[in-house]
């Protein structure tokens, strides 16, 4: 499959953003509030990252800008996580797939994980 590499970082960067995002609410569910900021602010400039370089980047290369998003209730971290997970199967799923047709589904799922993780994050962490 073409751009694997991308693929690759898409998948390695939300998969650790979802991480740090789940290990920041169990520390804050434990009570350590250092903890919890130390591992959000991780996750958040691991989206930052992600929203100014590789989804941009996702966008140029297949040439896909559907403004659709994930449903979710309300901007929160874990309704991030789920975007981030989402984005994470869909990765998983595209990069196994030979199907043209069936790639390009996977590739709209993709941006729609994309838009909904921007706009959470902006959401949540830029207003």
């Amino acid at each position: 499959m073409e751009n694997l590499d991308l693929l690759s970082e898409l998948l390695e960067t939300s998969a650790t953003a979802c991480e740090k995002f789940l290990k920041s609410e169990i520390s804050l569910n434990d009570g350590e509030v250092e903890l919890c900021q130390k591992y959000s602010k991780d996750g958040q400039q691991l989206i930052k990252t992600l929203i100014n370089d590789t989804f941009e980047e996702f966008k140029e290369k297949f040439n896909i800008d559907l403004n659709d998003v994930l449903d979710y209730d309300y901007p929160n971290n874990m309704e991030l996580v789920v975007a981030l997970n989402s984005l994470s199967i869909n990765v998983g799923a595209l990069l196994s797939c030979e199907d043209e047709k069936i790639q390009a589904m996977y590739l709209e799922k993709l941006a729609k994980s994309i838009n909904t993780i921007k706009e959470i994050y902006i959401s949540l962490f830029e207003n």
